[in-house]
């Protein structure tokens, strides 16, 4: 059934609903808690800072091959088992890195948690976002999308909050990071089967690419969607260490990725709206000079006496977390508005390159880090922002 054609299915309300919430309850475990919160918990396990950014790298490398098989899964198992087998994979990784040190076991088999993690975000994202932009109206995917991103964009306000609710020194935090992955598969059984793409049957890869490169709009997704995979996954998987050489204990850690989060919930309608009134090109630049701005302002709070170095981080923290959402929505956006007729290769592809460039980012970060202090953190998140901004001017 093709997703142009305006059956009762491309109006589904009620598994766009359904869909969504997975979404939501599934983020806050798979995300919130895995990607923000167990780098703070594994810092206070002793790890520093190059081993939290192989961490890091590691949730990221394990969502490609997510990415990869997804599209060919759900078309042998159907999108709803697809989404099934990547909650599994993400309770299972939860259990194994609180076992992990009950077990004595080396560090570096926390990495094998991280990639089974990743995998199962990989296959979750896939999974579900086709389903669910194929079944809206076209004429508002640009919205849903939008709406989508705010949504999923709680992850990171929830799990922060948690955490310094519950603490982040035992293994409760897992345990609730397992019960709201477990949770969405109960919206997830109210979903209607998805609608079969055609053209996911008769398109082969290379086909796919041929017809998405020559528009401009899914190249500049696709550059939004590698530097914006490298900030990410650099300032989520490391920040705990910037903070933790500030004198900011766990809770206040926890309280500044909350102000992270808070700004990616908040700030993704403004972006959107920017993305449709001024176009995908300048939304993009506009996000990554406010992004290179902010880190500076973080870099230069931390070392020039007698800036208010608290309140400049709750705000810029705020600032920040929104700019950098931004990227994987604007890369979206670019997904679902490139016309071609393959919305779920544009989805899995961008999703791709920003997971490949997010295993990156925390490797090069962490490492400078390593090497320098880890203000390098915030200095490396001046550079991307400064590149993507001029990458995204030239074009």
């Amino acid at each position: 059934m093709s997703s142009n054609n305006p059956t009762q299915s491309a109006y589904d309300w009620h598994t766009i609903t359904a869909l969504n919430i997975v979404s939501t309850l599934a983020q806050i475990g798979q995300f919130g808690i895995i990607f923000v919160i167990v780098p703070v918990w594994l810092a206070l396990q002793g790890l520093s800072a190059a081993q939290l950014g192989f961490f890091a790298a590691s949730l990221w490398m394990g969502q490609m091959p997510g990415l990869v098989l997804a599209p060919w899964l759900c078309r042998h198992w159907g999108a709803r088992t697809v989404v099934v087998a990547g909650l599994a994979c993400s309770v299972v990784a939860l259990v194994g890195i609180a076992w992990v040190p009950m077990a004595s076991l080396p560090w570096p088999a926390y990495l094998a948690c991280g990639v089974l993690a990743g995998l199962g975000m990989g296959l979750r994202w896939v999974g579900l976002e086709p389903w669910l932009y194929n079944i809206a109206p076209a004429h508002a995917r640009g919205r849903l999308v939008g709406f989508h991103e705010t949504l999923i964009a709680a992850a990171p306000v929830v799990a922060p909050a948690i955490a310094a609710w519950v603490g982040v020194q035992g293994h409760t935090i897992l345990w609730v990071g397992v019960g709201f992955t477990v949770s969405a598969l109960v919206p997830l059984a109210f979903a209607r089967t998805p609608p079969v793409e055609e053209a996911h049957h008769v398109n082969s890869w290379r086909q796919s690419a041929q017809a998405a490169w020559p528009h401009r709009i899914f190249r500049q997704g696709l550059l939004i969607a590698l530097c914006g995979g490298m900030l990410e996954s650099a300032l989520a998987g490391l920040f705990a260490v910037f903070a933790g050489d500030r004198g900011f204990e766990a809770e206040g850690i926890a309280h500044l990725l909350t102000a992270f989060g808070l700004g990616g919930l908040l700030l993704q309608y403004p972006v959107g709206w920017m993305a449709d009134h001024w176009g995908l090109r300048a939304a993009g630049a506009l996000a990554a000079l406010g992004t290179a701005l902010a880190a500076a302002l973080l870099a230069l709070a931390s070392q020039v006496p007698g800036l208010p170095g608290v309140t400049v981080a709750f705000a810029t923290m705020f600032v920040l977390g929104g700019l950098i959402t931004a990227f994987l929505t604007l890369a979206l956006i670019s997904a679902t508005k490139t016309p071609t007729p393959d919305m779920a290769w544009n989805v899995s592809s961008l999703s791709m390159a920003y997971s490949l460039s997010a295993v990156v980012g925390p490797v090069v970060a962490g490492g400078a880090m390593t090497a320098t202090s880890s203000v390098a953190l915030m200095w490396f998140a001046v550079a991307v922002g400064v590149v993507m901004m001029g990458l995204l001017l030239k074009r």
